[in-house]
């Protein structure tokens, strides 16, 4: 008998075994899902989705079966993925289509359990949580994998004037994605969000509400600190939330030069505070741009994720259980299994390897800080020593990270080297590179932490020297050691008295072992320099002062 249109759809459906890959352990749940992936691509081969004729329920069905199949996950190979991105790109995304998707196919699978932050109706954000049931007790769209394919065709191929009549539709599933108990989905929430604020009006998200509520979410899903995937989740949340920040706030600070002054009568322009000419209502949203940035820096990003994750992974790591997950859920008796909290997969690291979490938390660190622009000045206190401690750590172990999905399929995160981001000596790179950006971004107030900066520049050379001894020396080191001088050079120009005092000091101390770092910089500088002036004395509280 031959095969109908419905009976391939039906064959491509993804089975709710997926959604539970990585904990599966019956032999035979493995093979049949080995089995359905290798039928995928000759049954896609097979699949004809160029008739016109097709009805609104017809294509709705087709993007609820292809979307799934486009994710890079288990359940798809190279070949099937572009396979089906190719056979998806045939259906033209109307209004009407998308809308009829959202209705039929998305919202069903959440209408069991709605958001209790979220207006049933309008989608506008609740002042306090509704009375609902428990809305972790059941949630049959987990066992549907790939779903958050069906809602991201949705959301990027809706305009940004037809964003207000499917607000209803699109926004409670994604941030029931966004706040699931569970690590894996927040991070594709987080993915779903960042898509959306690509096509959203601002003025929908400030008249709602939701632009809070999101910012909230956000920043809470950084509370997550005992899942592999953590580090994933948090170089998807910051940028995320900036991305945030900077469509519903003013990223830049008006022109002073064309802010009308009022003026005396003279005639001349009078000193009267700039800030006093700005708008209430632009006032209002420059406060909030600081506030946001400054909550996300301090309180999620240092006081969180830096604060409660230990310097290096313990050497015999134990499976954890996530505190911010509820027991009731994952003590539940339904068939979806919850996500459970193992160990960093991989070779074991060394007692003296950085924690994975701590290198993705430095490799968010600069664009908040370069965002803040000089407002960070007023972080320098809690993000120099925290950034010199990293340097410090020891450099012959590298990060070891559990990759949660092919790095070169990365989604939403820049182009860029993937070693820079899970490589060897990741923390280190990062850490530099957030010196790299205080210097930039605060000229003026660097100097107060020159000793200090120097400090840990000169450990991280005195660990990548030792590392060179060893008979076998960690990969890529002698990058490592060429940012080390960059940096110092870089602090040399922002602040030349260093070069004077502490650079002077490290040669004098051990000119064979830091010549290589800063030698070349105190030659440049000696004829500029007047021997022996503002020479530092052995009490660092004395440099220092000197140096303020």
């Amino acid at each position: 008998m031959a095969t109908t249109h419905d009976d391939l759809l039906d064959a491509l459906v993804v089975p709710p075994a997926f959604s539970r890959y990585d904990r599966i352990t019956d032999t035979t749940t493995i093979s049949d899902t080995q089995a359905w992936k290798s039928r995928v691509l000759p049954t896609l081969s097979q699949l004809d989705v160029s008739s016109s004729s097709l009805s609104t329920a017809e294509q709705a069905k087709l993007v609820r079966v292809l979307a799934p199949l486009t994710a890079s996950a288990p359940w798809t190979s190279l070949r099937s993925r572009t396979l089906a991105a190719t056979l998806l790109a045939t259906i033209s995304p109307t209004p009407a289509l998308v809308t009829y998707t959202l209705s039929n196919v998305v919202k069903p699978l959440f209408a069991a359990t709605p958001h209790p932050r979220l207006h049933l109706t309008t989608a506008r954000a609740l002042s306090r949580p509704a009375d609902a049931q428990d809305t972790y007790h059941h949630q049959p769209w987990k066992d549907h994998p790939g779903l958050e394919e069906v809602l991201r065709w949705c959301i990027l191929n809706t305009q940004s004037p037809t964003y207000e009549q499917i607000w209803p539709l699109i926004l409670p599933p994604t941030m029931t994605f966004l706040d699931d108990y569970e690590v894996p989905y927040k991070v594709l929430g987080v993915h779903l969000v960042s898509d959306m604020l690509t096509r959203v009006p601002p003025e929908l998200l400030l008249r709602t509400g939701v632009d809070a509520l999101l910012f909230t979410s956000l920043t809470n899903a950084l509370n997550h600190l005992r899942d592999p995937s953590t580090p994933e989740l948090i170089r998807a949340a910051v940028p995320t939330t900036l991305q945030l920040i900077d469509l519903t706030t003013p990223s830049l600070f008006p022109n002073a030069s064309s802010l009308p002054l009022s003026t005396d009568d003279t005639g001349a322009a009078s000193s009267k505070d700039l800030s006093l000419t700005l708008s209430p209502s632009l006032h209002r949203s420059l406060a909030t741009r600081f506030n946001r940035l400054s909550t996300l820096l301090s309180s999620s990003i240092l006081g969180t994720v830096v604060l409660y994750t230990p310097t290096v992974v313990p050497s015999e790591p134990a499976p954890i259980v996530d505190p911010f997950s509820d027991q009731e859920h994952m003590a539940s008796e339904s068939e979806s299994e919850p996500f459970t909290t193992q160990p960093i997969q991989g070779a074991r690291p060394s007692i003296s390897a950085p924690h994975p979490i701590l290198a993705a938390a430095a490799h968010v660190l600069p664009p908040v800080i370069s965002a803040l622009g000089v407002g960070a000045t007023r972080f320098l206190k809690g993000v120099v020593p925290v950034v010199v401690g990293w340097l410090a750590l020891p450099v012959s172990t590298p990060v070891s990270v559990r990759p949660t999905i092919d790095p070169s399929e990365r989604r939403g995160e820049p182009n860029q080297s993937q070693e820079s981001v899970d490589g060897p000596f990741a923390l280190h790179l990062a850490a530099l590179h957030v010196v790299h950006v205080l210097i930039d971004t605060c000229p003026l107030r660097i100097a107060r932490w020159a000793t200090t900066i120097t400090d840990g520049l000169a450990r991280c050379w005195v660990n990548c020297v030792d590392a060179v001894t060893t008979n076998t020396p960690p990969p890529q080191l002698g990058q490592l050691q060429g940012r080390l001088k960059g940096v110092a050079l870089e602090l040399a120009n922002a602040c030349p008295h260093v070069v004077r005092n502490e650079f002077t000091k490290l040669l004098e101390f051990d000119r064979m072992l830091f010549d290589g770092l800063v030698g070349s910089i105190c030659t440049t500088s000696g004829d500029d320099a007047t021997p022996g002036s503002a020479m530092v004395t052995n009490n660092s509280s004395t440099a220092t002062s000197q140096t303020v």
